[in-house]
């Protein structure tokens, strides 16, 4: 499969979600990105080779280890629940791609250590029927949501101009401003490309916002 992707070939989800444990798979349709989209969004990103890709909340790991096997990219993933990274670890060294998995949250990534950002409206589990959600393992509620949106505001503004980020259905927030979104198009779901072309700047509704959450209001 591996050899497949980096010679252009697609690969069916099925096909590849087999690389995981059952209970995996069954999560793939709702929680993991397809295939297509993933390939999609990884040529996206990396726009030239060593391209620093960083997959917030990268679950088990299917969207970085299809871009290692698609692009000539330096591909990381940060996941806060440390099982699924180690089923992602395993899922990569069986595939024979290199991957950086980190368990933990944006606190603990550089925004200027990346040159693109993939997101599958990565916040969205915290505000999800509680049957679709992947576990209680972690805290997940509507006062979370709102925090993980302002950090991934923060991290965004505080990113490189040059910085490219593709949303998977959506984020769930507004991206900063400085990017300018220079792709929408339909990939077994809506893959949107942004560019920041300028510095970005808080503004003081947002400013107001973060008070606001960071005081603990829903």
């Amino acid at each position: 499969m591996r050899d497949a992707l980096r010679g252009g070939a697609l690969v069916d989800d099925r096909t590849f979600d087999g690389v995981y444990p059952f209970a995996v798979r069954l999560a793939s349709p709702m929680h993991w990105t397809p295939v297509q989209a993933a390939v999609r969004a990884s040529k996206l990103l990396a726009v030239r080779p060593g391209a620093r890709i960083l997959d917030v909340g990268s679950g088990v790991g299917k969207f970085c280890i299809v871009a290692a096997a698609s692009v000539e990219a330096r591909v990381a993933g940060v996941e806060q629940r440390g099982y699924l990274v180690d089923i992602g670890r395993r899922a990569a060294s069986a595939f024979g791609v290199d991957v950086a998995f980190t368990k933990g949250t944006l606190e603990d990534c550089d925004p200027l250590d990346v040159d693109g950002v993939y997101l599958f409206n990565p916040f969205a589990e915290n505000v999800c029927a509680p049957g679709d959600r992947i576990d209680d393992t972690v805290e997940l509620s509507e006062a979370r949501f709102v925090r993980d949106i302002l950090a991934i505001q923060r991290f965004l503004r505080a990113a490189r101009v040059g910085t490219r980020v593709v949303t998977y259905c959506g984020l769930g927030g507004a991206v900063p401003n400085g990017y300018v979104r220079q792709l929408a198009e339909a990939c077994a779901g809506r893959v949107e490309l942004w560019v920041k072309t300028r510095p970005s700047v808080v503004v003081e509704a947002e400013e107001l916002f973060a008070d606001v959450a960071e005081a603990g209001a829903p």
